[in-house]
């Protein structure tokens, strides 16, 4: 299948469409797991898909139509990749909002979105939207997640549902039919990204981007169902993001963890095939396990890094085949360092205009200190002026709103990313850095 144009050609229109296969084909099978009171709980495919239909048809009952925003406030959650695939199925594009901006940021998130539902994570979540409404006018419903606000115009979580139920009974076929009217080039998801100028442009990505994505990833054989992959990053990102959809594809569980105190300590607990990493997740292991043999750093330096390898591979647990590392520049001295304790550190190329992932680095390409090749369909060049350009299926169709600055990267099917960058003689990416700042622009 590696490098086959007709498996892209002919995969499916939708993310919602690749999520109907999985529950069919495996519904049985563990898909999330994700932290509770007192440990761990999981969800089948078939339960996920109850709750996902259920909330996409309460979207409908909303008065959601085809590419109408839907945002997302929230902490990385079970809620959060449920409210994603109804949103999906509403036909409706996701708007990926950081809950721990400020006011004035989500406001002009929101705002320029012009999202008609947020999906709020709790009470603090729904006041500071109560304070920005007059900045945000096309907001007609809040969804809550956790706790019931007092006021008419938010909804539980759980009314959502009911909603939905209600709306399924009168309308049996309305998630079919709405379903039927999503279009390969219509829009999936609104990512915002740096504009350079201190605020935030939305990044157009398509439904055929989405699931360009999953399939160029699942072609390149590394992940099966056998897999169980540890998730600690925000899924606002396009990264976290572009794994939900290889999940769909390759048909392996994650393991969700939105406590950002607690992902050194769960990791452990879940004992993942692979983790789905940042250099900034990285250093936070590192720092912890220093942190622990901090007094025998001075007295025992030889014995204290016998230690310290040991506590990495139990950290990881005794099935990680590797650590997907994306979303920035990996320092080599922090490569260095899990590399000596036989933990295998993979880096990825991309960028939220792409798409997600441009090229990953294969376990052949472990040490090499590369991104690896670029992804099934996707091309990469470089300009005379060494920066990275890309061309595929997964290029943004602009950025929202922004038609100068997007036809200032795009260029006859090609993204000029802003990175600086090499090939080399095996055409793996190997980044050098930022190519608007180096040159000043």
């Amino acid at each position: 299948m590696a490098n086959d144009p007709v498996v892209i050609d002919k995969r499916p229109r939708s993310l919602v469409h690749m999520f109907l296969a999985r529950v069919e084909d495996t519904p049985d099978e563990d898909a999330f797991y994700y932290p509770v009171d007192g440990g761990w709980q999981e969800s089948t495919w078939a339960q996920t898909h109850e709750l996902v239909e259920g909330l996409a048809a309460g979207l409908l009952s909303l008065g959601i139509e085809v590419e109408d925003r839907v945002a997302i406030l929230a902490s990385t959650r079970f809620e959060w990749v449920l409210g994603h695939l109804a949103t999906l199925w509403a036909g409706g594009a996701v708007t990926a909002v950081d809950p721990d901006a400020d006011d004035a940021t989500i406001a002009a998130v929101l705002a320029d979105s012009r999202a008609r539902v947020v999906i709020a994570e709790d009470y603090d979540a729904v006041r500071m939207l109560w304070r920005i409404r007059a900045r945000i006018r096309d907001v007609t419903k809040v969804v809550q997640i956790d706790g019931d606000y007092p006021d008419q115009r938010v909804l539980t979580l759980e009314g959502l549902l009911g909603l939905g139920s209600e709306h399924l009974a009168d309308h049996p076929r309305a998630l079919s039919q709405r379903l039927y009217a999503v279009r390969r080039d219509g829009l999936a998801a609104l990512t915002y990204v740096d504009d350079l100028a201190g605020g935030l442009r939305g990044v157009r990505l398509s439904h055929a981007a989405r699931t360009y994505q999953a399939t160029a990833v699942a072609m390149l054989g590394q992940l099966t169902d056998a897999d169980l992959a540890y998730l600690a990053l925000p899924l606002r990102t396009a990264y976290a993001q572009s794994l939900l959809g290889v999940q769909l594809a390759c048909g392996f569980p994650i393991a969700l963890e939105g406590r950002p105190d607690r992902a050194v300590e769960s990791v452990a607990l879940v004992r993942p095939t692979f983790i789905a990493a940042t250099p900034g997740l990285l250093e936070r292991i590192r720092a912890a396990i220093e942190e622990e043999h901090r007094p025998g750093l001075l007295r025992r330096q030889r014995t204290v890094d016998k230690l310290v390898r040991t506590d990495v591979r139990e950290l990881f647990g005794d099935r990680l085949r590797f650590v997907l590392c994306g979303g920035g520049a990996l320092d080599t001295e922090l490569l260095e360092f899990f590399e000596g304790a036989g933990v295998t550190v993979l880096e990825a190329y991309g960028r939220a205009e792409a798409g997600g992932a441009v090229s990953i680095a294969l376990p052949e390409d472990a040490g090499s200190r590369t991104a690896g090749r670029p992804l099934p369909g996707t091309d990469v060049r470089i300009s005379g002026d060494g920066e990275i350009q890309v061309a595929s299926p997964g290029v943004m169709d602009g950025y929202h709103g922004r038609r100068g600055d997007s036809e200032a990267v795009l260029d006859q099917g090609w993204l000029s990313t802003g990175d600086a960058g090499v090939l080399d003689e095996e055409g793996r990416v190997r980044v050098l850095g930022g190519y608007v700042a180096r040159h000043g622009e």
